[in-house]
C-alpha cells in the first residue's frame, strides 16, 4: 500500500514538472543568479562564493537570499489556493488521511522544488574549482543556510497560499511578508529605530541568521531559530486548513485554536529568544572561527588568573549588535579552553556606577553613534571593549568593530604580557641611502606594525658603522643610492651574528608620467647577489591571467578600470612563513633568482612566485595597460618566476628578500593580503612564528586564475547558459513523453490531461 505522504509528495512535485511555470522559474532563477554572481566575481578575482550569498541588498546584483524571497512566493502559491479554489482541499481532507501529513506533504513538494532550483547552481562551485581554490566547508555550510532559508519562505509562501484561493493574492501576501522579514533585518531599516526595537527586528530576520551561516558557521542557535520559524507558519496553516471542516464553535476547535496559539509561543521563545543555548560548528576549511591551536598555547602559558573584562552595552547601538554575539562567543571558547586560568567578566557601564568607573579608569571611552527615530537624528552611546588584567600588568583595547583579527589582536596583547621584557621588540627601518621611509610611503604598513614591536628609523651616516645591537630586525626597504663599504660591513657582521632581516631591492624603478621603467643603478642587488647568492634581476615581470584591476585616467573623460598584468597577483609558496596568506599583490616587481654557490650556509626557500602564465619583461619602455608586449606574450615564454625568498642559517640569523618594495608601502596597502604578508614576515624573522598562525585566520582571499579568456568565459556561460538549457531540454523532453502517452497539453493555460483522475486517486491508495 502506497503511502499517502508520498503518493501527495508526487502528485505535487508532478504538478510544477509536468507545466511550463516550474521550467521558466528554475531557469530564469538560475539564470538571473549566475549572471549576479560572476559580475561580481570575475570584478573581484576571488575564489568565492560570498557574492552569490551575500545578504546584502542591490538590485542591478541580486544575490540568493533575496531571490528567494521573490522566486518562493512564486512557486507556493499554488500549493492550498489552487486546491482550495477547484474544491479538493476539502475533499482532501475527509480523506482517511491526517491533516497533518497533508500539510507535511506540500510543504515538503514546495521545499524539494525550491532546492532543486538551488541545487541547480551547485555547478558555480564545481567549475570554479577549475580556476582557483574553493572553500568547499564555507561553500557546504553557504548551500545548507540556503536550504534552511528556503524552508523558512516556503512555510511562509504556504501560509499565505492557505489564506485565499487566488493564486495572484497568495502570491502578492506571501511575497510582501517574506520581504518585510528580510528587509527588517538590514542595518539600513535597523539604525533608523530605538536600539531595542533595532535589536529585536535583527533577532526576528532570516538575514541575520542566514549571514552567520553563510560565513560558513552551523550555529545551533540559527538552526533553532529557522525550525522555529518553519514551525510557526505551518502551525498557522494547519489551524487555517483544520477551519475549513471544522464548525468554529465547537470545542474540538477551540482546542486546537489553543494548542496552535501554545505551539506557537513556545516556538518564539525557544527560537527568537533562545540565545542562551551554545554550540556550533565551523565548517571553514581553515577553521577562521575556531580558537587556534596557537591562542590555546598562548593562553596555556598563564601561570596566573587572566582576567578580561568586557565592557559591553546591554542595550548595544545596532552598529556593533551583530558583533555582540560573537565576540562573546569567542571570550567564552578562550575561558572553557584555560583549564580556569582565565576569568571573563562582563561590565555594563551603562547601568552600573561601579562599572563605568572601572571603564574610565582603563581607559575605555563610550562610543558615539548617529541613529535615525521618528525623522530626527540622534545620538547614542554604546561601549563595546575590553580590559586585560595578569599580575600587575594591563592592556586594552578601546573599541571592537568587527570580529575579525579580534583573535590576533587579543592573543598577541596576551604574549606581550607574558614577556617578561619591558619593552616590545624593536623593528628598525634603515635610512641614509634614500629608502623609503616610515613617514612616508610606509606609513601605513608601519603604523600597523606599531602595535605588536617598536618601530623606529635608524638614520646611517657616511663612513660611520651602523649600531646595531639593540635592534631585533632589520628593514632595509628600496635604497637608491649605493650602501656604501662601512654600512655594507656593519649589515654582514650583524646577520652573521644571528640577526634578522628584511630587505626589499628594487633595480627598476617606474616613471609614473611616462609609466615606463627606469634602471636603478644603485639598488644594492650587486651587494645581496655577493654575500648571499641572491640574484635581484633588472626586469619587470607580468601576469596576463593573475593580477589586479586598476584605475586608468582617460583624459578629462573620468576614470576607466583595466586589468594591468604589470601588478601581478603572486602565490605566497611557503606558508611556514605567510600562514593562510595564500597571495599578495605585487606592483611592477622584478624576478629573484637562487644561485647555488658552495659555500653557502644557508637555506634559501622560494616565498612568493608568480603563477605559470607569468612573463618577464626586458624591454621596460612601455608600462601601460594596452603595451604591445602583451600581444607578443605567447605560451612558448610561459614562466614562473620567484618574486621573493626566505633564508635560514644554523647560526639564528633569518631573512626575507623581495624584488619589490611597493607592495607594503602606500601605493598597495590597501590590499589586505599584503598587509598581513608582511606581518607575518616581520613575526618570521622575529621569531614569533605562533602570532602569524593567529593573523593569518582573518585572510579568506582565494584568487580566480583562468588559463585563458575562453576558460574563463566557459565557466562563466555553462552557468549563466547552460545549466538553464539544460532545463529548458529536459521540460521540452518531458512535454514531448507525455504528449506520446496521450495526454492533452497541459502546457496550456487552464488545460487538464484526459486521464490524470488518477492524482487524486493516488492519495486514497
Amino acid at each position: 500500500m502506497k503511502s499517502p505522504f508520498l503518493a501527495l509528495i508526487k502528485k505535487d512535485l508532478k504538478g510544477y514538472f509536468d507545466q511550463p511555470t516550474g521550467y521558466i522559474l528554475i531557469v530564469v532563477f538560475v539564470a538571473m543568479l549566475s549572471w549576479s554572481f560572476f559580475q561580481s566575481a570575475l570584478l573581484t578575482g576571488e575564489a568565492s562564493l560570498r557574492p552569490l550569498f551575500t545578504v546584502d541588498f542591490a538590485i542591478d546584483k541580486p544575490s540568493l537570499p533575496w531571490l528567494l524571497a521573490l522566486f518562493i512566493p512564486a512557486a507556493t502559491m499554488r500549493l492550498l489556493s489552487e486546491e482550495q479554489r477547484d474544491g479538493t482541499l476539502e475533499t482532501l481532507l475527509t480523506q482517511p488521511i491526517r491533516g497533518w501529513i497533508v500539510l507535511l506533504a506540500k510543504f515538503t513538494s514546495g521545499l524539494l522544488f525550491v532546492s532543486i532550483a538551488i541545487v541547480a547552481t551547485i555547478g558555480i562551485p564545481l567549475s570554479l574549482t577549475s580556476a582557483g581554490d574553493l572553500d568547499w566547508g564555507a561553500s557546504i555550510s553557504q548551500y545548507i543556510g540556503s536550504i534552511f532559508l528556503a524552508g523558512s519562505l516556503v512555510s511562509i509562501g504556504l501560509f499565505t497560499s492557505s489564506l485565499t484561493r487566488n493564486q495572484i493574492v497568495s502570491f502578492i501576501l506571501g511575497l510582501t511578508v517574506s520581504m518585510a522579514l528580510m528587509i527588517m533585518g538590514l542595518e539600513i531599516v535597523a539604525i533608523t529605530l530605538p536600539s531595542t526595537a533595532a535589536n529585536l527586528l535583527q533577532l526576528l530576520s532570516p538575514i541575520t541568521h542566514f549571514n552567520n551561516i553563510g560565513r560558513g558557521i552551523i550555529d545551533f542557535r540559527d538552526i533553532l531559530y529557522f525550525l522555529s520559524l518553519i514551525s510557526t507558519f505551518l502551525c498557522g496553516t494547519f489551524l487555517i486548513m483544520r477551519s475549513r471542516t471544522l464548525s468554529h464553535k465547537t470545542p474540538q476547535y477551540r482546542n486546537l485554536q489553543l494548542g496552535v496559539a501554545g505551539f506557537i509561543v513556545l516556538s518564539i521563545l525557544i527560537g527568537w529568544f533562545g540565545t542562551s543555548i551554545k554550540g556550533r560548528l565551523d565548517l571553514t576549511e581553515d577553521k577562521i572561527f575556531t580558537l587556534s591551536p596557537a591562542t590555546e598555547e598562548i593562553v596555556s602559558q598563564l601561570d596566573d588568573l587572566l582576567t578580561i573584562d568586557i565592557y559591553m552595552s546591554k542595550d548595544p547601538p545596532v552598529q556593533v549588535s551583530p558583533v555582540s554575539r560573537d565576540i562573546n562567543d569567542f571570550l567564552d571558547d578562550v575561558e572553557a579552553s584555560s583549564d580556569g586560568m582565565v576569568k571573563v567578566v562582563r561590565q555594563f557601564p551603562e547601568d552600573d556606577e561601579k562599572a563605568l568607573k572601572k571603564a574610565t579608569n582603563a581607559g575605555i571611552p563610550p562610543i558615539q553613534f548617529n541613529l535615525r527615530s521618528q525623522g530626527e537624528l540622534q545620538i547614542k552611546t554604546g561601549y563595546m571593549g575590553l580590559a586585560l588584567t595578569y599580575l600587575d600588568k594591563r592592556e586594552v583595547i578601546p573599541f571592537i568593530q568587527s570580529v575579525d583579527g579580534f583573535e590576533y589582536r587579543l592573543a598577541s596583547l596576551v604574549n606581550k604580557m607574558l614577556d617578561d621584557r619591558s619593552q616590545k621588540k624593536i623593528v628598525a627601518f634603515l635610512s641614509g641611502h634614500q629608502e623609503m621611509e616610515i613617514s612616508g610611503e610606509l606609513q601605513s604598513f608601519a603604523s600597523v606594525l606599531n602595535q605588536q614591536y617598536q618601530v623606529k628609523t635608524l638614520a646611517a651616516e657616511e663612513g660611520i658603522p651602523i649600531d646595531l645591537e639593540s635592534v631585533d630586525v632589520l628593514m632595509i626597504i628600496s635604497p637608491k643610492s649605493r650602501i656604501g663599504e662601512t654600512h655594507r660591513e656593519s649589515i654582514k657582521d650583524y646577520i652573521s651574528h644571528g640577526g634578522k632581516a628584511f630587505i626589499a631591492i628594487e633595480p627598476v624603478l617606474v616613471d609614473f608620467n611616462q609609466l615606463a621603467g627606469i634602471s636603478n643603478r644603485d639598488s644594492s642587488a650587486d651587494f645581496i647577489l655577493s654575500e648571499f647568492g641572491i640574484s635581484v634581476e633588472s626586469d619587470l615581470v607580468f601576469d596576463l591571467q593573475s593580477n589586479e584591476t586598476l584605475a586608468f585616467g582617460t583624459g578629462g573623460a573620468g576614470n576607466v578600470y583595466l586589468p594591468y598584468p604589470y601588478w601581478v597577483k603572486a602565490k605566497v609558496v611557503e606558508s611556514k612563513i605567510g600562514g593562510e596568506v595564500s597571495n599578495v599583490v605585487m606592483p611592477w616587481a622584478s624576478t629573484v633568482g637562487i644561485l647555488d654557490l658552495p659555500d653557502s650556509q644557508y637555506t634559501v626557500s622560494p616565498l612568493i612566485s608568480t603563477t605559470e602564465f607569468g612573463f618577464i619583461d626586458m624591454n621596460l619602455r612601455n608600462l601601460r595597460p594596452n603595451s604591445p608586449t602583451f600581444s607578443e606574450a605567447t605560451g612558448d615564454n610561459f614562466v614562473l618566476s620567484d618574486l621573493g625568498v626566505a633564508l635560514e642559517h644554523s647560526n639564528g640569523s633569518r631573512m626575507v628578500i623581495t624584488g619589490d618594495a611597493d607592495w607594503i608601502s602606500e601605493t598597495a596597502t590597501r590590499f589586505n593580503s599584503n598587509v598581513l604578508l608582511g606581518l607575518n614576515i616581520i613575526d618570521w624573522l622575529a621569531q614569533e612564528d605562533n602570532l602569524a598562525s593567529v593573523r593569518s585566520k582573518v585572510v579568506s582571499e582565494r584568487n580566480l586564475v583562468f588559463s585563458s579568456d575562453s576558460h574563463r568565459n566557459i565557466v562563466q556561460y555553462s552557468n549563466i547558459g547552460g545549466v538553464p538549457l539544460a532545463f529548458v531540454i529536459l521540460g521540452l523532453a518531458r512535454f514531448m513523453q507525455r504528449r506520446s502517452k496521450g495526454f492533452r497539453n497541459r502546457w496550456a493555460v487552464g488545460a487538464t490531461p484526459k486521464s490524470e483522475g488518477s492524482d487524486q486517486n493516488e492519495v486514497s491508495d
